[in-house]
């Protein structure tokens, strides 16, 4: 963890290294489980002002999969992807949490 004022530890999703989705899970998707995104953490930039993340999501919907980038997120701005949108609440050392501000219905 870090003191810098993006660790702010708020959020209700939590995302690590090497973790293949957040925790919890987003919510399923209208298409079922298996069209559920993941969100994953790339990487966390702590030394440049203001801290970013990059964050990368797995993509399941119909056709083949595939995988979107979010480089250079920072605390309040978000991410849309297949009806999802997520908000960046708190960047910590190699820990992200978000907030799901959209979802498809």
């Amino acid at each position: 963890m870090s003191s810098n004022a993006s660790c702010t530890q708020l959020g209700t999703y939590l995302i690590i290294p090497s973790a293949n989705g957040s925790f919890p899970l987003l919510p399923k998707s209208p298409l079922g489980a298996d069209s559920t995104p993941l969100v994953q953490l790339s990487s966390t930039h702590l030394g440049v002002v203001p801290p970013t993340v990059d964050v990368s999501v797995a993509l399941f919907s119909p056709g083949e999969p595939a995988t979107k980038d979010f480089p250079g997120l920072t605390i309040g701005q978000e991410a849309t992807f297949d009806g999802y949108t997520i908000r960046i609440t708190s960047i910590c050392d190699k820990e992200v949490l978000f907030d799901l501000v959209g979802q498809p219905e």
